[in-house]
C-alpha cells in the first residue's frame, strides 16, 4: 500500500474574510492563531474569556499538493481523515467530498476519480460546534456541567472541552489527527481488531482481520515482539472475504500495569497481507497485555 501523508504545512481563514494565514496540521484555530500572535494565550490570566469568538466563529482550511505517480497509478486512492474536530465540510478540486459531525471517529473518502498529478486542493470547512449546540439547546434543552458552555451534550465532541469544574471553555476547531492517501491496487487490511483472553501464566491474542478487496489466494501473518526481541508467529490461509483469525500464546507474558503498581511492557504487532510471497499490505501497533 502506498500512503502519502497531507500533514504539516496548510492555510486557514475564518470564514468570510479573504487573508490566508498560515497553519499547522494536525492543530486547531486556537494554536494556528496562537502561533501567529492574534490571540493571546487563554490559558493566562482571563484571557479565555477574550478568545471565546473563535469557538463562535466558522472556519476554513485548505492545502494544496501533488500526488506521486506510483501512488496515483493505484487502482484505489483513499482519503482518510483521523480527527476532524467537529463539523466538518470535506471537498477536493472543488467536488464535496462528504460531511463529518464527529470529532471521534475516522472518516474515509474514495477520491481515485478526482485528484490529479499537480494542482490539488483540498478543503476542509468547519462549522461552529458552539453555534451549533446552542441551537439544538435551545430546541430541546439537555442537562450538562454548570461551568460549562451550554448545549455540549448534542455534539459529537469531547464534554470537557466545553468547560469543566477543573477545565476552561475552549472548544477547539480543526484537524486534530492525522490526514493522509491511501494507495491500493488489490486487498488491503482494512481493519485488525485484536482481544486477549488471559489465564494462569499464558494470554492468547487473537487478531481478527477484515480485508477490503478480498480474492483468492491470499494469506496472513500475525507476529508478536515481546519488549526483550523475543518474537512469535501464525500464518494462515485467508479462504473468505470475511479474512480470518490469527492466534498466538505468550507464556509468561509482561502485564501492562498503571501508574505507579508496576511496569508498562509493550509488545509489537505486526499483521501482514501476502500473496505469493510478496507483501500486500501490512499494519504495526503496540500492544499491552493486561485484563
Amino acid at each position: 500500500m502506498h500512503i502519502q501523508s497531507l500533514t504539516g504545512a496548510w492555510q486557514f481563514r475564518q470564514a468570510g474574510t479573504e487573508e490566508w494565514l498560515p497553519a499547522t496540521v494536525p492543530g486547531g484555530a486556537h494554536t494556528d492563531l496562537l502561533a501567529l500572535g492574534r490571540i493571546p494565550d487563554p490559558f493566562v490570566g482571563d484571557n479565555e474569556r477574550r478568545v471565546q469568538w473563535v469557538a463562535e466563529a466558522d472556519w476554513e482550511y485548505r492545502h494544496h499538493f501533488s500526488v506521486a505517480p506510483d501512488l496515483l497509478r493505484q487502482a484505489h486512492i483513499w482519503l482518510i481523515c483521523d480527527g476532524l474536530d467537529t463539523l466538518a465540510t470535506v471537498s477536493l478540486n472543488g467536488r464535496e467530498l462528504g460531511r463529518a459531525a464527529n470529532m471521534f471517529r475516522q472518516y474515509r473518502w474514495d477520491v481515485k476519480p478526482w485528484l490529479e498529478a499537480e494542482g490539488n486542493e483540498l478543503r476542509i470547512d468547519f462549522e461552529s460546534v458552539v453555534r451549533h449546540a446552542a441551537e439544538k439547546q435551545a430546541a430541546r434543552p439537555l442537562p450538562g456541567v454548570s461551568q460549562a458552555i451550554a448545549g455540549g451534550p448534542h455534539a459529537r465532541k469531547a464534554p470537557c472541552q466545553f468547560g469543566w469544574d477543573w477545565g476552561p471553555q475552549l472548544p477547539p476547531v480543526g484537524i486534530w489527527k492525522d490526514i493522509r492517501l491511501e494507495a491500493f491496487d488489490s486487498a488491503r487490511l482494512a481493519d485488525v481488531h485484536v482481544r486477549q483472553s488471559h489465564a494462569a501464566g499464558v494470554v492468547t491474542v487473537e487478531a481478527r482481520l477484515e480485508v477490503e478487496n478480498w480474492s483468492p489466494g491470499l494469506s496472513a501473518v500475525l507476529q508478536i515482539t515481546a519488549p526483550n526481541g523475543a518474537a512469535q508467529t501464525a500464518g494462515a490461509a485467508l479462504a473468505t472475504p470475511a479474512g480470518d483469525r490469527l492466534a498466538l500464546e505468550i507464556e509468561n507474558p509482561q502485564l501492562w500495569w498503571p501508574n505507579g503498581w508496576g511496569a508498562q511492557p509493550l509488545y509489537w504487532v505486526q499483521v501482514q497481507l501476502n500473496r505469493s510471497g510478496a507483501i500486500v499490505d501490512e499494519k504495526t501497533f503496540q500492544l499491552g497485555l493486561r485484563t
